[in-house]
Parts: C-alpha cells; structure tokens; sequence
C-alpha cells in the first residue's frame, strides 16, 4: 500500500497549512496604532545632551528709604522687580505660575520662557512593542530640524517590521511644521497619513494664528484656542509643568480639535534601553470606554519624549514605543522673536 499522495492532494494540504497559519496570526497579531522618514540629516553627535542649569536670578534692587517726618512711622520700603521668570534646572521641568484652575497655560507674562531650549537638528527612534511586552512589533523615528530663521520642520514615521510586517502591513507619517519662538514650538501646519493594505487616509489642519481659526482639509473650520498643539508637537512643546498636578491643553489630530487633561507625576524613574531615565508622567485622563494615552518625558534631556503607552477603549495596552536612541547636534535652534 503506498501512502504517497498525488499532487493535488499535496496542494490541498499546503492551501490548508497556510490558511491555519494566517488565521492564528490574525487572532494574535498586533494591533499597530502607533505614531521613520528617512531625512536628509546633517551628521549628528550620538550622545545624550543634559540640560544645562538656568542662570540664577538676581535680586531686586531696593529704592532708598526716605527719611520719614519725626514722630510719624517709617513708610514701607518700596521693591522694585523684573517681570516674573521660572527658573529651570537640570532635574525640574518648566513651569506654570498660574493656578490650573484659572488658566490652561500660563499668562503672557508669566510663560516659561526658560523652558529647554531645542537643538537645531535631533533624531529619536522609538521601538514599538505589542501591549507592555517586549514583542516588538514597529519602529518610530522622529526627525526635528530648525532653521537659522526660526521655522521648525518635525517629522515621525511609524510602521510595522519583522513578522509583524508579513502579515499587517502599516505606515504613519506626520509632519508638523511651524516657528520656533521664544515660548517654543508654534504650529502652523500639521498632517498626517495612515496607509495599510485596504488604503491610503490623509488628514490635514492648517492653524491660523492671526485668524485664530483652524482650518481643515476635509473642509470644516473651527476657533483656535491660543497655545494650540498638534499630536506630533505637544510630545516637544508640552505646557509648563511645574507645581501642577492637572495640566489643560489643546490637541489637534487633523481632523478636529480636543481638550485634555493631563495628570503630571515627576521624578518617576522609568528602565529604557538607554538605562534609568528620570522622568515627567504624564497621563492623560479619560472616562472609562475612553482610549488614553501616557508620555514619559525625560528630565534631564531636553524633556525629550521617551515612551509613550496607548490604551484601547477596553482598558487594555494596545502597545508601548520605548526610546532606544537620541542623537542631536551641539547647535541650538534659532528662536524667531527670542529677544522680543
């Protein structure tokens, strides 16, 4: 009796093999959601920069006391002093003077103009792992350059690799572009573009700030709350974060604009590939069937995102993107309007 199978019968067996295989992958398969442009960058200095301490503040100058008339009390000394400034050290990032229950950001006068100052060339790559595993699934890389003119260009592209790829195939680019000023990054235009293998979708905001309007590429228009983020540039030009616990921001996605709340925790010591990182948590609150978001920023870099955890509606971690390597250049970035 001969057991050797006819050819169409080895083709039948191979059919089903490899649709049981493909079904596992798709039971278990990750679920990519997260935010590598190949730029054209100058060489960069492979090493991690510490952020350097602010210079102290110098005292107030006291007027001279008046003589005051015999028999009647000395007046109060009168004080004179310079418009408010937050220091920033090496281990303490920027921050807000105003309390959060009166302002999402701090006042004109009161904003960290002390906060980090960004090189003029930077690259940060991510590892992207499936829930809080260390199966990974993606990379991200992120790209920040800044002219002699004070316009900023920040790009990240994400997508899957390894096995990963074989089966789910997904891209994410981002670009934001603005100026670079004095109180940090001010977006002007913000894009993203999703493609996997059912297609391409691309969303658009352009941010008017004379206007104060934001305008969309699906058509609509809204008001343009004023220190307004994108997706891609809060990780960068997140608001001042010192003696507050509940910091208010605006978001756009290029598709609309939210208000978040963010609860802080600082000096959070997380473990990267880069060793220990002393860290600013942020977490973003949500109700319950709501999706959240965690950023890690690290103190004594720049306040340099380095990780990021994105939660599904469910509660569940979808997947984390742990930093692995930063790389900028000795220069620091142009401001536009630094002495204004």
């Amino acid at each position: 009796m001969s057991f050797k199978l006819d050819k169409l019968s080895r083709r039948i067996a191979l059919a089903v093999g490899i649709s049981v295989l493909l079904h596992a992958v798709v039971l278990w398969g990750p679920e990519v959601r997260l935010p590598r442009f190949n730029s054209s960058l100058p060489t960069l200095t492979a090493k991690l920069e510490a952020l350097p301490e602010a210079p102290a503040k110098p005292k107030p100058k006291r007027k001279p006391k008046p003589a005051a008339p015999k028999g009647q009390n000395e007046p109060a000394p009168q004080v004179e002093t310079s418009p408010k400034e937050v220091p920033l050290a090496a281990s303490e990032p920027a921050a807000a003077s105003a309390p959060v229950e009166t302002e999402a950001l701090a006042s004109e006068g009161d904003r960290a103009a002390d906060r980090p100052p960004l090189p003029k060339h930077a690259q940060l790559t991510f590892e992207i792992n499936k829930g809080t595993s260390h199966f990974r699934i993606g990379e991200a890389v992120h790209t920040l350059d800044i002219d002699d003119d004070g316009h900023y260009v920040l790009q990240a592209e994400t997508r899957t690799v390894g096995l990963a790829r074989l089966f789910k195939s997904y891209d994410l680019k981002q670009y934001s572009s603005g100026r670079y000023g004095k109180y940090g990054l001010e977006p002007e235009l913000f894009f993203d573009e999703r493609k996997d293998r059912v297609g391409t979708k691309r969303d658009a905001v352009e941010f008017d700030r004379v206007a104060h309007r934001a305008r969309f590429s699906h058509g609509g228009e809204m008001a343009l709350p004023a220190d307004t983020q994108d997706i891609l540039s809060v990780m960068y030009q997140f608001p001042p974060l010192k003696n507050v616990e509940i910091a208010p921001v605006f978001v756009s996605n290029g598709r609309k604009i939210e208000h978040y709340d963010f609860e802080i925790a600082t000096n959070e010591v997380i473990n990267t590939p880069l060793g220990k990182l002393l860290t600013v948590h942020l977490r973003k609150m949500h109700a319950q069937n709501e999706e959240g978001l965690e950023i890690w920023l690290a103190q004594e870099y720049r306040l340099f995102p380095v990780k990021l955890r994105f939660i599904e509606s469910s509660g569940e971690v979808a997947g984390e993107a742990v930093i692995t390597d930063i790389r900028v250049s000795e220069e620091q970035g142009a401001r536009t309007n630094a002495v204004n």
